[in-house]
């Protein structure tokens, strides 16, 4: 056995008296400091210093094994990182180095531990500057952040409540609370026959779930015989059938083109309405609902508030989805998820039971889990199941998690695909008809620049785990998002954009659209909040471009898309809403801002008379509206070009979120109190090109400019009501006979305050709509002296406006029949 030198002694982990029988190649790493481990002492292993070095003043005696400092990184709270074996590699590499290199190592580690040393206690004890003269020195300073507020709507009493989260559109709606109070002025007119409006929607409406609840009781005495009846002649559904496959099949794959067909021959062909003929109607309902309203309609007719087509859609899906309630679950099938999809994109599509979407979509999403779509299907055991259920499942798979996904966006709460391990292969990039069911093995999928009806499905899974995490992090209050995190997130968000294939296949319309309408909308979420601040904090310029770049970005798309008469993602989705409301906001905390002199409001004790908004809250025992919020005329920013450029910008891109808006409402009849809102913060917005200098505006004018905002937001909102009314299907139901008996009674007068009327004045007959269509009934009321006062009262919306926020416009939601 050979004897080790002093030197190579004197320089090993156990120091000098260190054991000489030891070889150093045998030593194993001293995780602690050789102060404490000589001590016998427990350290806590914080580099540069331990604690215990550092509170007892021996800071010059701690020192590490030069090999674990050498190879363990240190994390962010200066503890040593180790691991719990090393490879023989790397021991060697140690073992094999002279001790004079390791001694220079030592050495070079002590000279870093005095220079921290130093750089510390200058920090702590500064040197004051003697000489007098003056120390040019840079601070690098760390942005400061903003306080946010957690951005939600949490209304109503006991357990009659909703709530959605950040990632809403209707939150980001409650953010606006200078809208919220131009839109009670605006609203603030003779509001005596206000309860006899919102009872005639109300009565109407509860007309209509008594004769649903009446169908689904006589459904349950044949659900069969009721399928059948309800399905159309065949040549009606043949064309429905061609435009589900050329619209939504070229995203969500939901069904197989080749067997569908076959099967839909059979189904015409059939001798009896055996149970498979009975499964298949139903999935033939399903896809007339889905077409029902996804093309213009030049001679389109409402029932009531609701187009006649979206009305006998909404029929449709009241008897599939009760037929559907009563089938087994015990053996989950093909046709059972397939069912289960069109049923959600059926309702989702006509704006059907939006405030039950998330729960739909999670009930399917819970299905697929049970079954077990989200793993691997090749772990199945061989034989029992084909290639073509292999596939069927995962384009089944990637379709129910986008439909959950967008629910949950939309709704803003949690997706269940959040800390989900899922393992199944994306779908093959093939068309339909080169696999079926007989084939033993399926064909290589092509590469992602040629498009099929499933490439869709295998691009979108590359975005999925970054749209799944923001959902995750923006509905999560307890994660403090930074503004170095929103850049973060906008670069791989880009990033992803430009990775979308371009294909010149006119099919890939409504793909590439959805592709590029899911990532952008994560834009407007993230950046929104600071786009407001850009004007206060010139860092937050780039949230504010961005914010019009996407919007503008989103309108291109789906104007594009209606252009080509495909109206189905501006009926399915909220991008335009979203849009609306992120450029409003944007825009107004970016202009320049003038005080309205309107008088004080009153304290709650004081004996003013009862505004007429707020008759119906004290009738119900609720206390009036208060409101602290100055209402500011906004004005284009004068100095600050860029963003002068970009508000302006910003209203043109408003009006056409108004026009694509209202093309949805006039198609489905529904989303009344989104439109009013829209029509509110355009009219809250300064004209694009203004006659006179902000500082020119005196008081008096600022009151009037107000004035005249609050007349264009209601003229607007009355042009669209007289055109519902004009078109109704059949003019003498007691819905367009109330409304129309209303608009022809003037109303009698109430008390009001000088101050609340001063918002609304003119002359209520300048008011002049274009009303369209065949009905004499519309000319007629245009000849009518007391025209406004129709709309003033009726305000569009069938919920009572007093004391109202945005926070309780769901009292009477128009957004879905239910």
């Amino acid at each position: 056995m050979s004897t080790k030198s002093a030197e190579s002694r004197e320089n090993s982990p156990d120091g000098p008296e260190g054991s000489s029988e030891k070889r150093l190649s045998k030593k194993r790493k001293v995780l602690s400091c050789y102060a404490c481990r000589s001590r016998k002492m427990k350290c806590d292993r914080v580099f540069p210093v331990c604690g215990r070095c550092q509170k007892t003043g021996r800071a010059d005696q701690c020192t590490y094994d030069p090999r674990l400092i050498e190879e363990a990184p240190v994390n962010g709270d200066g503890h040593v990182e180790s691991t719990p074996t090393f490879g023989p590699s790397d021991q060697t590499a140690i073992t094999n180095l002279p001790t004079d290199t390791l001694q220079w190592r030592l050495r070079v580690q002590e000279r870093r531990i005095q220079v921290l040393e130093k750089k510390l206690s200058s920090v702590e004890n500064p040197k004051p500057n003697l000489s007098g003269v003056s120390v040019l020195q840079f601070h690098d300073s760390s942005l400061e952040e903003p306080q946010l507020g957690e951005e939600i709507m949490f209304r109503g009493k006991s357990f009659k409540t909703q709530f959605t989260g950040t990632t809403s559109h209707l939150s980001a709606a409650g953010q606006f609370p200078e809208l919220q109070v131009f839109t009670r002025q605006a609203l603030a007119t003779d509001g005596s026959n206000m309860h006899r409006v919102r009872n005639d929607f109300k009565a109407f409406r509860e007309r209509k779930k008594i004769l649903r609840q009446e169908q689904q009781i006589n459904f349950t005495n044949g659900p069969d015989d009721e399928i059948f009846r309800l399905l159309p002649e065949k040549t009606i559904v043949d064309q429905q059938m061609t435009k589900y496959f050329r619209s939504w099949e070229t995203s969500y794959r939901i069904l197989h083109e080749p067997t569908f067909w076959k099967d839909y021959q059979k189904f015409w062909e059939r001798s009896s309405n055996d149970k498979f003929a009975t499964i298949f109607a139903v999935i033939l309902l399903y896809i007339g609902v889905i077409t029902k309203c996804d093309t213009p309609n030049d001679m389109n007719v409402f029932v009531g508030d609701s187009s006649a087509d979206r009305d006998d859609a909404s029929n449709i899906v009241v008897s599939c989805d009760a037929w559907l309630a009563l089938q087994p679950r015990k053996q989950f099938t093909l046709n059972f998820f397939q069912i289960h999809c069109l049923s959600v994109l059926a309702k989702r599509v006509n704006c059907l039971r939006l405030k039950q979407d998330w729960v739909n979509t999670g009930e399917v999403m819970r299905l697929a889990l049970a079954t077990g779509l989200h793993r691997n299907p090749s772990l199945i055991a061989c034989g029992r199941i084909s290639e073509y259920e292999k596939e069927m499942r995962r384009r089944l798979w990637v379709t129910i998690a986008e439909l959950e996904l967008q629910s949950s966006i939309d709704s803003g709460l949690q997706s269940s695909l959040c800390g989900l391990y899922f393992d199944a292969q994306p779908p093959a990039n093939l068309p339909d008809d080169v696999f079926s069911p007989d084939m033993p093995q399926i064909p290589a999928g092509r590469p992602t620049e040629y498009f099929t009806s499933a490439s869709y499905l295998s691009v979108t899974l590359k975005s999925l785990p970054l749209r799944v995490h923001l959902l995750q992090l923006l509905n999560n209050p307890t994660n403090n998002l930074r503004y170095s995190d929103v850049l973060h997130y906008d670069s791989q968000i880009a990033s992803l954009l430009s990775s979308i294939p371009t294909w010149e296949d006119p099919r890939s319309l409504i793909a590439s659209s959805l592709l590029s309408l899911q990532l952008r909308q994560f834009l407007l979420i993230l950046h929104r909040p600071y786009a407001r601040l850009a004007a206060k904090h010139q860092q937050y310029s780039y949230s504010l471009t961005v914010c019009v770049d996407a919007s503008s970005a989103l309108i291109a798309s789906y104007e594009t898309l209606v252009s080509k008469g495909l109206l189905a993602l501006n009926h399915a989705r909220n991008d335009i809403l979203r849009a609306g409301i992120t450029l409003s906001q944007a825009v107004y905390y970016n202009c320049t801002l003038h005080t309205n002199p309107s008088p004080k409001s009153e304290s709650p004790g004081s004996n003013q008379p009862l505004h007429p908004m707020d008759i119906g809250t004290a009738a119900m025992g609720k206390v009036p509206f208060q409101s602290k919020i100055e209402v500011k005329v906004a004005n284009l920013p004068k100095h600050n070009h860029f963003a002068r450029i970009l508000c302006v910008t910003a209203l043109e891109l408003l009006e056409k979120v108004r026009e694509l808006f209202e093309a949805k409402l006039l198609r489905l009849g529904t989303g009344y109190v989104e439109y009013w809102l829209l029509c509110a913060a355009i009219a809250f917005m300064p004209p694009p090109n203004p006659t006179s200098a902000p500082e020119a505006s005196s008081p008096e004018h600022t009151a009037e400019d107000l004035r005249a905002r609050c007349r264009n937001a209601m003229e607007r909102v009355v042009s669209l009501c007289f055109r519902i009314l004009a078109l109704q299907k059949d003019p003498q139901n007691g819905f367009s006979t109330a409304l129309r008996t209303l608009a022809l009674t003037p109303s009698p007068s109430a008390p009001t305050p000088a101050a609340a009327m001063s918002y609304v004045s003119g002359d209520s007959s300048s008011i002049s709509p274009n009303i369209p269509g065949p009905s004499g009934m519309a000319a007629a009321l245009t000849d009518e002296q007391n025209l406004g006062v129709f709309l003033n009262n009726l305000q569009d919306m069938p919920f009572d406006p007093s004391g109202w926020e945005f926070t309780n416009f769901w009292d009477f939601d128009m957004d879905g029949i239910y």
